[in-house]
């Protein structure tokens, strides 16, 4: 039988985990998270912790660790784009015994630019093909996950060729944010007014894209 608890632990900084994910990865048997995840939570003295980021690997840990407290600790929020899905495919929704909520990126960048984002259409690059640009630039307010494949600065490119810039008007300025690092100590917000602020974007493991168009 085995016992899993999915820990959303927000988008970077100890200071967006919840306290529910703190107690919970302290009570776990085994917890597994990447390095930075591992660091920012609270675990027991005799706590197994595996650092890992391979999502095959991960499942193969909760596998061999069957009858174990298992921790696997999420980035962001578990219901975006997580490992959620994946864990619960291979070991069945019964073998989840909670997930715990958390605060997204998403939310977070949006709270950055001082931005709702109510009814925002939300796309994820990251390990995924480039595909649906059309359907991106037909939305009102969209937030794109970038990922080393395709960060910010690739996708705005494509994006721009699409006619991105030109989506807006006088009345309706088109508003279009990268936010890079989100809660860590090098975070940036970078507003791109056009084009050549694409080719400014500096590089980062971290980034999301808000496009407003309303």
């Amino acid at each position: 039988m085995r016992k899993i608890y999915i820990i959303s632990v927000g988008p970077g900084s100890r200071d967006y985990v919840t306290q529910a994910a703190l107690n919970t990865a302290s009570a776990c048997d085994v917890v597994i998270g990447m390095d930075y995840q591992v660091e920012i939570v609270d675990v027991r003295r005799d706590t197994e912790i595996f650092i890992q980021s391979d999502i095959n690997s991960i499942l193969d840990l909760i596998d061999s660790n069957a009858g174990k407290k298992i921790g696997v600790l999420v980035t962001g929020d578990a219901g975006i784009f997580s490992l959620s899905r994946k864990i619960m495919e291979r070991f069945g929704r019964e073998s989840v015994v909670e997930v715990i909520p958390g605060i997204s990126s998403i939310q977070t960048a949006f709270a950055r630019i001082k931005e709702t984002w109510y009814n925002s259409r939300i796309y994820s690059f990251h390990g995924r093909p480039l595909h649906g640009l059309d359907e991106i630039l037909s939305q009102g307010r969209v937030a794109i996950l970038c990922g080393s494949d395709h960060n910010s600065k690739n996708v705005l490119t494509e994006l721009s060729t699409a006619g991105l810039f030109l989506k807006g008007g006088r009345a309706a300025p088109i508003l279009i944010y990268v936010c890079q690092n989100l809660t860590f100590s090098d975070e940036k917000i970078i507003r791109i007014l056009d084009e050549r602020d694409i080719l400014n974007i500096p590089r980062s493991r971290r980034e999301i894209i808000i496009i407003i168009s309303e």
